[in-house]
């Protein structure tokens, strides 16, 4: 799907297809992520994720209406439906972002600090390549388009404090899903930044 999707997005004649297709393509792609992650015995993680999603759409919420977490911008139409113009759909890419940088970051780190130090860090390298996209794209966009300091370090101490609630509740996934998900829709944005006009 992400395949068709870098292709759809690099020609113009399915470039409005593609934006069409997008929420729907996050919920799907999203969902499957976290049926599969989910143990049948063991529902830490849909508490986790129920927290999380609540949060950050929160956050994302005051961020928009005050401009003191992540800066000044709004949403566009792309995301699909919207909640105190918020698109709903945001809160669920927190969730799979933080999570796949979780994953990620065990990979490599076995320290309970480590861990959430990297989640952090990951969900920043993953933000700087989406930004210029989701600008062009009209997922948001920023006053004077320009992206603050201040919205990268937002999406480190966010993905950092959901890390450590995570590792709190002692949850483990069934799958390697979200890790490989995240890495796909990071080498999407990457192969869209380096090559969308």
């Amino acid at each position: 799907m992400y395949t068709v999707g870098v292709a759809g997005h690099l020609i113009d004649f399915t470039l409005p297809l593609m934006k069409i297709l997008t929420p729907f393509t996050l919920l799907l792609t999203g969902g499957v992520v976290l049926f599969f992650s989910q143990k049948s015995s063991d529902n830490k993680l849909l508490f986790w994720v129920i927290i999380t999603y609540s949060i950050t759409f929160t956050l994302e919420v005051i961020g928009v209406k005050t401009g003191f977490i992540f800066g000044n911008y709004s949403y566009g139409k792309t995301l699909g439906l919207n909640l105190f113009e918020v698109p709903l759909i945001i809160g669920f890419n927190w969730v799979l972002v933080v999570m796949g940088s979780i994953q990620l970051s065990k990979r490599f780190f076995n320290d309970y600090f480590f861990i959430a130090l990297f989640t952090g860090i990951f969900a920043v390298i993953f933000d700087f390549f989406l930004e210029p996209i989701a600008i062009r794209l009209d997922y948001w966009s920023w006053e004077g388009n320009h992206v603050p300091l201040q919205n990268y370090i937002a999406w480190f101490v966010i993905a950092f404090m959901f890390s450590i609630l995570f590792q709190k509740m002692k949850i483990t996934l069934n799958s390697t899903l979200a890790e490989k998900y995240f890495l796909t829709q990071l080498t999407f944005f990457i192969i869209l930044f380096l090559f969308m006009r």
